[in-house]
């Protein structure tokens, strides 16, 4: 775990990565201790990783009955109804931020780099990207991000990718029709896009982070 946080430091040192256990992410959220040691080769196994780009499912029934899936669900979301999904991929950058109503819980089924920010930073729908942190997250971790940290996709750490299961209020995610004009894109889910990511303005979405795209070295 040192060794990869060293590497991360000595190859991308504008960014200044800190391990997620740092005194530093207790703004953006917090870290769950469990023993999940013993169940990250069943989640390996079931998450995969695609040859290209990045998939996400918001509900998996398979990862939703798992015993220490349902533990996490209550403990962190006290009795509401929860999903939770797989996200993994083969990301490097930040092209966009996005935020909840209701914390997002990340179990690390291989360890990754989270670029995170705070709502409370955004001018109406625009973020100065300059303002994100970067944390390392070994895998195993389960991090709770609280609702009111700018997030999106994980980036890897190396040339395998990175898995995760993903917790969120049930139905984050899910379309949602009658859309307003604005960052509301999905149920639950507000979201801008870099002002360089042409694919996801095209697609609709709002140009409201800026500054230099963050991409992680490795």
């Amino acid at each position: 775990m040192e060794n990869i946080l060293e590497n991360l430091k000595d190859k991308n040192p504008e960014y200044n990565i800190r391990d997620v256990h740092d005194v530093a992410f207790g703004a953006y959220g917090i870290i769950h201790e469990y023993p999940s040691k013993e169940i990250l080769h069943l989640l390996d196994d079931m998450i995969q990783v695609p040859s290209s780009g990045n998939a996400y499912q918001p509900s998996v029934a398979k990862l939703e009955a798992l015993e220490l899936i349902q533990k996490i669900s209550f403990d962190v979301y006290g009795g509401l109804a929860v999903e939770a999904g797989s996200c993994a991929g083969n990301n490097t950058v930040l092209n966009g931020l996005e935020y909840h109503q209701g914390s997002e819980t990340i179990l690390a089924v291989k360890d990754f780099v989270l670029v995170v920010g705070k709502r409370q930073d955004m001018v109406g729908n625009m973020y100065d990207g300059t303002l994100c942190e970067c944390f390392y997250v070994p895998k195993g971790t389960v991090v709770e991000c609280f609702a009111t940290t700018l997030h999106y996709t994980p980036c890897k750490v190396d040339d395998e990718g990175f898995k995760t299961v993903v917790l969120l209020p049930k139905g984050t995610n899910e379309p949602l029709e009658g859309l307003p004009k604005g960052i509301l894109m999905r149920t639950n889910k507000w979201f801008i896009a870099h002002v360089d990511n042409t694919a996801k303005i095209e697609a609709g979405n709002y140009p409201g982070l800026t500054g230099k795209m963050i991409e992680i070295r490795y």
